[in-house]
């Protein structure tokens, strides 16, 4: 949970600014991120996994804001990306390129050259067809290329299924029953460097018994590859720590970190890298939101936000939780309500039947643990703004992305 958000008589506070000073200037909606909560956040992942020696790369997809870019870039830390634009956002915001992943299972021949002339680290290889085309493209630019192929190893991560992406049918990785193909290519080409394996088995799991299955499997699959004349020097486990969403369950980095330590010890000359995101800025965010109405109906009343799932689409994608807390904190009844967003579609629901504080019209609330997948994920769905993103640092803010309004958007058509 965020330890900077806490009520100091009765207001909530983002460290130390009052969140409803910052919503009477910046209004509503809008996400606030705490600064000193990231930062934690990123200290505690590099403690726990130093005992690795782990290179750490942050899933710019989380959030890519540039200026929570440029907290991981000051902290040394490298970046996972999965797009060309993501890839321009940490070069600019000071991720050195040798730091940088390239994932995903669909880069454009576009994006494959964008990321050879920057001189990115890895390419985190996804299929067959994928390989043949960065080989193509390597000749033809004259470069090389270090790779890691991203096998799916079949351990469920017991995740919700949307975010599910290391069992079989997934769209995800290359199937053992095609690595040997994959690591014979990549053996035959002078524009090719291997480096390794990488897995990702999903998002938000919230306990390690997968993440052991998992290094269990590869312990034995790289004894055996390296027996084959393979060079497997680098293992890439991904992310998908999962954060405490309201509901107590979580996975600490402390844990996960013990896990891989304990059944990958003894393989040597093995580099282990990690791609956290959501661990790192989820907990630090919150979406702030005035209720517009209150809706009095049967069998519940309905608080009917400012925003919507077109700025946070986690609950209407994943059936996603997030606790909301009113601004004001008042000795007032508790009720059962459906709390619920402008748009025209029935999925517009952030929470249903929440048990709250009586919330009046007018008044505001925070919806918690929101740094990640809320602001990257918006949408201008009912041709709505896009909402301002806010910054706090001990008791002042900046906006750090200024509200684009659907006038911006006109501008373009």
């Amino acid at each position: 949970m965020n330890q900077m958000l806490r009520y100091i008589e009765s207001e909530l506070y983002m460290e130390s600014a009052a969140l409803n000073r910052i919503a009477e200037q910046v209004g509503t909606p809008f996400y606030c991120y705490s600064k000193a909560n990231i930062e934690q956040q990123i200290a505690s992942c590099k403690a726990a996994f130093n005992r690795l020696d782990a290179t750490i790369h942050y899933a710019a997809k989380a959030n890519s804001n540039l200026s929570i870019l440029r907290m991981m870039a000051k902290a040394g830390l490298g970046a996972d990306v999965v797009s060309v634009g993501e890839l321009e956002r940490v070069i600019i915001a000071g991720i050195p390129a040798e730091k940088v992943i390239f994932s995903g299972v669909g880069k454009r021949k576009d994006e494959m050259v964008a990321a050879l002339n920057a001189g990115i680290g890895q390419f985190n290889l996804e299929s067959i067809p994928e390989l043949d085309a960065l080989i193509l493209l390597c000749e033809s630019l004259n470069k090389t290329a270090g790779v890691s192929v991203r096998i799916n190893p079949d351990v469920d991560g017991s995740t919700h299924r949307h975010i599910t992406t290391g069992v079989k049918g997934s769209k995800f990785g290359i199937s053992m029953e095609q690595l040997d193909q994959a690591l014979s290519r990549i053996g035959e080409s002078a524009h090719l460097q291997l480096r390794g394996l990488a897995v990702h088995i999903g998002s938000q799991i919230v306990t390690a018994a997968p993440y052991r299955k998992v290094c269990e499997r590869l312990r034995d699959w790289i004894v055996n590859l390296r027996r084959a004349g393979h060079a497997i020097t680098h293992l890439d486990l991904g992310g998908g720590f999962g954060i405490d969403y309201g509901d107590g369950n979580y996975l600490d980095f402390e844990s996960v970190a013990t896990v891989m330590h304990e059944t990958l010890q003894g393989l040597d000359n093995l580099q282990i890298a990690i791609e956290p995101g959501r661990s790192i800025v989820g907990n630090a965010g919150v979406l702030v939101s005035a209720v517009i109405f209150r809706k009095e109906d049967d069998p519940l009343p309905f608080l009917i936000l400012d925003a919507g799932m077109n700025d946070l689409m986690r609950p209407a994608l994943y059936q996603a939780s997030h606790p909301i807390q009113p601004l004001l904190e008042r000795k007032v009844e508790m009720e059962v309500v459906n709390v619920v967003g402008p748009i025209c579609e029935s999925t517009d629901f952030f929470s249903k039947a929440i048990t709250l504080p009586k919330i009046a019209q007018g008044e505001r609330v925070a919806l918690l643990q929101a740094g990640a997948y809320g602001a990257v994920m918006a949408s201008i769905y009912n041709s709505r703004d896009i909402i301002p993103e806010v910054m706090v640092d001990g008791d002042r803010f900046e906006t750090i992305r200024r509200r684009i309004t659907n006038h911006n958007l006109l501008e373009f058509e």
